[in-house]
């Protein structure tokens, strides 16, 4: 293998690796803080990717505009998607909210069908050209999106240090004892679903550039993030975005050398890792439904 070959699979590793940790991060937050399994967290990537085209080549705003907008719209979302349906069947069991969270990916996923086709839009690139170091040629596009899911981790790890992320750490460990120390949990869950749904917008704005928006895009995030939750552990943002970064690696050499089995090579790799560690790298292992 080239030198040149081994820094652009690095690089392409990194850069949808950062992706998975967003997603990942949000499913965490909802599992952890609501005890939900929010199956619709890819499609909420998606709708990011398409709502940045549409502000940035259909109404032809700055990107930065795009992207925010983008961050905003599926913050909203998340928070309408809980006082819509989630208030009302999250204390339902388990499995009740879970296919609830199904109904709605299907939903989202038939509107996007019906509103921007299956062809897959463009999103004209944010930084052209390319950084070039002897014989390595890296996309400025492709670092920048690694910086930013890198940048956008850091500042989510900060806001958990925040009282308000203090309170969500608290109803995460027992939302009844929560209450009883005055913390408002109807407060705290539309918050986790607007931050969870919101870091999959932005994931799908930034990567939009690069990628394109198409529909399958939040169903093949959606797969490996679960992933990347297994192998980071529960509760953990740093763990995400580590194994976030190990599952892209992973999935980028081993599609060089297997093609589309490489999915075998991540399966088997997660496989290894949970059987010695089955609470992940560095969090707790995932909660046994009803528990």
């Amino acid at each position: 293998m080239s030198v040149s070959l081994f820094f652009q699979l690095l690089v392409n590793g990194l850069m949808a690796g950062g992706m998975y940790a967003l997603v990942a991060s949000g499913l965490t937050l909802t599992l952890g803080v609501m005890k939900i399994f929010n199956f619709a967290q890819g499609n909420f990537y998606m709708l990011g990717a398409f709502i940045t085209f549409a502000v940035s080549v259909s109404l032809g705003l700055p990107y930065p505009v795009a992207v925010l907008v983008a961050l905003v719209a599926m913050a909203l979302l998340g928070v309408l998607f809980y006082f819509g349906i989630i208030h009302w069947t999250m204390y339902q069991g388990f499995f009740s909210t879970m296919l609830i969270t199904v109904f709605f990916a299907t939903i989202i996923n038939q509107v996007s069908l019906l509103t921007f086709a299956e062809q897959e839009k463009a999103v004209p690139s944010v930084v052209p050209g390319s950084l070039n170091i002897g014989d390595v040629t890296v996309s400025w596009g492709k670092l920048l999106v690694i910086a930013c899911a890198i940048v956008i981790m850091i500042a989510l790890y900060f806001f958990m240090k925040t009282k308000i992320g203090t309170a969500m750490n608290a109803a995460a460990e027992n939302r009844d004892v929560s209450r009883l120390q005055g913390i408002n949990t109807t407060r705290i869950f539309w918050v986790t679903m607007a931050v969870g749904c919101g870091l999959s917008g932005i994931g799908g704005a930034v990567i939009a550039p690069v990628m394109g928006a198409y529909l399958a895009m939040g169903n093949n995030v959606f797969m490996r993030a679960l992933l990347v939750l297994m192998v980071g552990g529960m509760g953990s943002m740093s763990g995400a975005l580590i194994a976030g970064f190990l599952v892209g690696i992973v999935e980028s050499f081993a599609f060089q050398y297997i093609g589309s089995l490489n999915m075998i090579a991540i399966l088997a790799c997660v496989g290894i890792l949970t059987f010695f560690r089955p609470g992940g790298l560095l969090g707790q292992p995932l909660p046994v439904p009803g528990e």
